[in-house]
């Protein structure tokens, strides 16, 4: 199968994202995205994973005869956060569902990989390998949600907002400036997922992230019952996964039979709507520790084999673990990392 060039490739993605938001496109974000994909190659890979679904089956033939499962689609070292569940406990996580799709098991192990290696991790691709394969393995004998407590109270000493971090996210909601909100029915959307009696509620455009750059993204700020509350909508786009794709599946996997979800997480046909906090903020491994790297990494693995395991036959697929050749996945993790820090170097010449 031949890859289509790169410029080839964002050309066409940008255009899809025109004709699916037409006048509600966030061009001056799209420009953001470029400048934070050209900056290093990991913010490259989180801006392209519509690449990495044209691109996988040829760079990982050797994988996709593995079994399906429900997946990701674009699992990477940025895609886990915290939230709280319908107990109102801490949970960390996954917390994007947003290209997920029925894939082989294996490429959102590669993905994640991938990205570890890009975004400097300090560890060499087999280390990486052996983490991903032992958390994985261990999360699909026994896969279940990270509440943070008991056990994974580390993870909660790692990523829970501090005061600091709280001011801050506040702060910076507060700063940003009211605009028309495009789609019009993003407004009403967002206001309702406010609780009554909500005072003072300011909508504004928000950006965040890489990959969903240039789509309309909202925050609505307001104050309840003596604090602020907030809440943000983005305008939804089908998986990038052509193959693979099945409706519903975002939210399916997101309070699937292995986690805890956030109850205010909705996918529709055209937006992704949640509430925001200072915990909602997405993980950043350069503040992990060197000391907890592998721990963190297996973490992240176990996270996605609970996801695999109850929207996939965890059975078939640690069957197929099995039968795997020793070093395939640090074979895949080099190859696709070199093949994205390629790709990123050419772009950023170009950019």
């Amino acid at each position: 199968m031949t890859v289509l060039s790169f410029a080839t490739s964002i050309a066409a993605y940008e255009a899809a994202l025109a004709a699916r938001f037409g006048a509600s496109i966030r061009r001056a974000d799209l420009t953001v995205k470029h400048e934070k994909m050209a900056k290093d190659a990991f913010q490259f890979l989180r801006g392209t994973c519509w690449r990495w679904a044209e691109a996988a089956a040829t760079l990982c033939p050797e994988l996709c005869n593995a079994p399906e499962a429900g997946s990701v689609g674009d699992a990477h070292a940025g895609n886990f956060g915290l939230w709280r569940d319908a107990q109102f406990r801490l949970v960390w996580g996954v917390d994007d569902y947003d290209e997920a799709a029925r894939l082989p098991y294996p490429l959102d192990l590669v993905r994640l990989g991938a990205s570890l290696i890009l975004v400097g991790a300090g560890a060499e691709p087999y280390e990486v390998a052996d983490w991903i394969q032992a958390g994985y393995g261990d999360g699909l004998a026994a896969p279940e949600p990270f509440v943070l407590e008991s056990r994974h109270l580390w993870l909660r000493d790692l990523f829970e907002a501090g005061p600091e971090k709280r001011e801050r996210f506040w702060n910076e909601l507060d700063a940003l400036h009211e605009a028309p909100v495009e789609p019009e029915a993003f407004d009403a959307r967002l206001r309702a997922a406010l609780p009554t009696g909500t005072s003072a509620v300011r909508i504004m455009p928000r950006q965040a992230g890489v990959g969903s750059l240039g789509r309309p993204r909202f925050v609505a700020l307001g104050q309840y019952r003596g604090g602020p509350i907030a809440a943000e909508i983005k305008g939804g786009m089908p998986s990038c996964w052509t193959l693979g794709r099945e409706a519903g599946l975002a939210e399916s996997l997101a309070g699937g039979p292995h986690r805890s979800p956030d109850p205010t997480l909705v996918y529709d046909a055209d937006a992704v709507l949640r509430r925001l906090a200072p915990n909602s903020g997405k993980l950043k491994f350069a503040e992990v520790k060197p000391k907890l790297q592998g721990q963190l990494i297996a973490a992240i693995a176990g996270d996605l084999a609970a996801i695999h395991a109850g929207a996939g036959d965890s059975g078939e697929i640690r069957h197929d673990l099995e039968r795997r050749p020793a070093g395939w996945l640090t074979a895949a993790i080099r190859r696709v990392a070199q093949w994205t820090e390629g790709e990123w170097n050419v772009f950023k010449r170009q950019n």
